[in-house]
């Protein structure tokens, strides 16, 4: 019996031990889930970590020791399981965040290309442009020069034309078995190119022949 009694006591003090033993390691996990981001990357289950944490720290302090120690298990379980979950989301993060990366380079390097491409549409597009229109400037040159060579042709055709010779001869008859002169008249004409700015001349011959 004395034994008995003498054992009670010492039971309870170890409860009370097992119990704050319990919080404080139930304290540590929920802090260090916290520090790794778990509040962030596993917010749902590290919030029902903390709450079990306070409700076996309000036992605690109520002297209710087995719900104390269970209550700190449990938060002790939910702060393990909210760093497991921290882990692997912030894993699925980083892996998401760089296939959105490697996505945003590959559009970009698209983008980069379809402006080079659009760069040389547009200069080859010039290029015919002033290509056609150099051939343009060509024709119309060529166009000028034939109509200048066929007026050129038409004006030296128009003054040779006017350059010909005109000659006229006139012969008058003689008389009868009598001594009479033949009387010769040569006109001749002869005009000046178009082209010049004398004053057309006109020179008349006469000869006149004597018969004995």
């Amino acid at each position: 019996m004395a034994a008995l009694l003498v054992a009670t006591p010492t039971l309870a003090q170890s409860r009370i031990d097992r119990a704050r033993t319990a919080v404080a390691e139930a304290t540590a996990k929920v802090e260090a889930a916290e520090k790794a981001g778990a509040t962030t990357h596993a917010s749902e289950t590290m919030a029902r970590a903390q709450e079990s944490l306070r409700v076996a720290r309000d036992q605690l302090a109520r002297d209710h020791r087995d719900s104390t120690i269970n209550e700190a298990r449990r938060a002790s379980g939910l702060a393990d399981q909210a760093l497991e979950e921290a882990e692997r989301n912030k894993t699925a993060q980083a892996s998401n965040e760089r296939e959105q990366r490697l996505a945003a380079e590959a559009a970009a390097n698209a983008a980069a290309s379809d402006a080079a491409a659009e760069r040389e549409q547009r200069a080859a597009a010039e290029s015919a442009a002033a290509q056609a229109q150099n051939q343009a400037a060509a024709a119309s040159q060529q166009a000028a020069a034939a109509q200048q060579a066929a007026t050129v042709a038409a004006a030296e055709a128009a003054a040779a034309k006017e350059s010909s010779t005109t000659i006229t001869t006139t012969t008058s008859a003689p008389a009868a078995r009598s001594y009479s002169s033949k009387k010769t008249t040569v006109k001749r004409t002869v005009r000046k190119p178009a082209t010049t700015a004398a004053p057309r001349t006109t020179t008349t011959t006469t000869v006149e022949t004597k018969n004995n």
